[in-house]
Formats: C-alpha cells, structure tokens, sequence
C-alpha cells in the first residue's frame, strides 16, 4: 500500500481577506490556492477544512513584522489567529510564523508585470503573496 504523502499550506493573513496557497504533495512547487473573504465565511473553520481535504502536514503563516524587525500590531493579530486555528486542526499539523516582508510588494510586482490593475486586484495580491511566501520558505527548508 501507497503511503499518502503530505501537503504544506501557506497563509497570507488580512484581516478582510486570507490568501492560501499550496504545494504538491513532491513539496516541489507552491501555487495559488484560493483567498478567503472574513465578511462571507468564517476563515478557522475553512482552513480547517482545506487542512483535512487537502492532507496538510504544516501550515506556514506569514508574520508581518516591520523592516527594523520589530513586531507590527497585525503580527499580534497573526499570533492570535495562530492559536485559534491550533485548536481547530489536528496536532499532527505543525504551524510556522515566517518572515512575509515584500511578498506583497513582489505579488504586486509580478501582476503590475501582466498588466494587473492592481487597484483592482486585492485579492490576486493576497493570492500571490502567499504563493511566494510558501514557495520561499519550501526552498529554504525542505
């Protein structure tokens, strides 16, 4: 019998919208996923699910902490929202704060490059953000 492999799950996390991305189950390449809007679903009980239905093994949340690399007041938003979602998934599932700087500025970068009307864009920002902040931390410690 085949043993499933693992996924990891990353989360750009925004008080209004999460962004998710996800890698393959080879830990080679993280893609979009999907963005969460906090005002239609409630965003622990969807990651929870996603956690289940996509077999995440670890979950990499962005930390926004400020370039002096002091924490921002949304690192202590991104702390709490940690803990709450600790309750909610199986303890097999470790979760790791990773440094997010300027993988918003990089999605932005990236969609400005395609022709993006970026005030138009919030969520593929958040989307790609994400992207990059899995895809970075998959590269450094796989």
């Amino acid at each position: 019998m085949q043993e499933t492999k693992c996924k990891w799950l990353g989360i750009d996390y925004g008080e209004r919208r999460i962004g998710l991305s996800i890698t393959d189950e080879l830990l080679i390449m993280a893609r979009p996923y999907r963005v969460i809007d906090s005002l239609i679903e409630e965003p622990l009980s969807t990651i929870s699910e996603i956690v289940k239905r996509e077999n995440v093994c670890l979950i990499v949340i962005g930390n926004p902490i400020h370039l002096s690399g002091k924490e921002s007041e949304l690192s202590i938003k991104v702390k709490e929202f940690m803990e709450k979602l600790r309750r909610m998934i199986p303890d097999k599932v470790k979760i790791v704060l990773y440094d997010e700087r300027f993988t918003s500025k990089m999605a932005e970068r990236m969609l400005a490059n395609r022709g993006v009307d970026l005030r138009k864009s919030k969520k593929e920002i958040d989307l790609y953000a994400a992207t990059f902040l899995l895809q970075e931390y998959l590269d450094y410690h796989k």
